[in-house]
């Protein structure tokens, strides 16, 4: 565990919803999303199978994160297995087992292509009770480390996408439109089934995670993103905050068409703030840092990979002094750790964080 500053006076939990609820906390929160097998094995001696609760959170604890991840069983790909090089998931989706995919492995086939076979298929069960073992598991870690937990979900576009191929779905919004609603409904139905249950067993933020971007712009135009997907995500945030809790939307990509859209339907916060898909976290601040907590910003795709510990703690210094004032801000890489980003890069955003991320902030 890396040293705490002495007058922290707020626990992970205390922190980060402070954040969120755009109020300045003791400290910035520290946060990352998805670890890496070697950061695993470095950090606690280790790799866990998946991502389980109980080492996600022992290396949380470990480096001093202020909140620890968990994703609602089957939604998300990295929770799949099988036997044989390749194997379907209960959505019908083909991947193929790859020594080098980490935490998740890669797609090969989808299960339907044609309006017909949408009305022969039939959606997995929100309801199962085995989804939300480790949802129930991390609830008590979280509590016993006084940490925020934020629980992960498939939102309904890559849900619907992810069933069809992007090859097949997409051309639907023009030829089919009728059918989209419909299978984006089913998708959303889905993640606000788990989502409250979530919040109703103790999970603190749901993270919905439902990619709009790739590095250039949006996979879909703002007409059609207002037409179709910001209406689920307005019931899903909705259900949400009826439930209780808090929705911070995880979307790679350069968003930044879409985004007002996003803000509108009263999410409480965006991540990962992709800085090398052009997402301007200055830009972002300015236009919606008094409605949405941004989560992220510190490079690694590039930056982290090739760059110096002293370089990556510049860049953190950037991110805080631009969006910590006010509240507002969760500190972390701009998606999460994989395998080629050295430990010192990591440990620098948490050190960085600690050293310069006490409220007033003066950088």
């Amino acid at each position: 565990m890396l040293t705490k500053p002495k007058d922290m006076t707020m626990t992970g939990k205390e922190r980060v919803m402070c954040a969120v609820n755009h109020r300045e906390p003791d400290y910035v929160p520290i946060f990352e999303v998805f670890f890496s097998r070697k950061f695993f094995k470095e950090m606690i001696g280790y790799v866990p199978e998946t991502l389980d609760p109980v080492a996600s959170t022992e290396l949380a604890v470990k480096v001093g994160y202020d909140y620890t991840l968990v994703s609602m069983g089957g939604t998300a790909g990295y929770t799949v297995g099988g036997t044989g090089l390749e194997y379907q998931d209960e959505w019908g989706v083909t991947y193929r087992k790859d020594p080098d995919a980490w935490p998740m492995d890669g797609p090969l086939a989808y299960p339907m292509k044609t309006a017909e076979d949408w009305k022969n298929y039939t959606m997995p069960d929100p309801a199962l009770e085995s989804r939300y073992t480790a949802i129930r598991e991390a609830v008590k870690l979280s509590a016993e480390h006084k940490m925020a937990l934020v629980a992960n979900v498939r939102g309904p576009f890559s849900g619907a996408w992810m069933c069809f191929g992007m090859d097949h779905f997409f051309p639907f919004m023009y030829k089919n439109p009728a059918l989209v609603d419909d299978v984006l409904t089913k998708m959303a139905d889905f993640a606000i089934y788990g989502s409250v249950k979530m919040i109703e067993l103790g999970v603190d933020i749901i993270q919905l995670a439902d990619d709009y971007g790739h590095n250039q712009s949006p996979l879909l135009s703002p007409k059609h993103f207002q037409r179709f997907v910001a209406p689920q995500l307005k019931r899903i945030v909705d259900a949400i905050h009826k439930a209780g809790g808090k929705i911070t939307l995880h979307s790679d990509g350069h968003i930044m068409p879409v985004l007002e859209s996003c803000v509108a339907q009263g999410i409480d916060g965006l991540n990962p703030i992709q800085r090398t898909a052009g997402m301007d976290i200055a830009v972002v601040k300015k236009l919606y840092g008094d409605k949405v907590c941004l989560f992220g910003n510190v490079d690694q795709r590039d930056l982290m990979v090739n760059g110096t510990a002293e370089e990556v703690a510049e860049q953190t210094k950037e991110v805080i002094r631009i969006a910590a004032p006010g509240g507002g801000l969760c500190l972390g890489s701009d998606h999460s750790i994989h395998d080629d980003i050295p430990t010192e890069n990591i440990l620098a955003i948490v050190e960085t964080g600690r050293k310069f991320g006490k409220y007033p902030i003066n950088l």
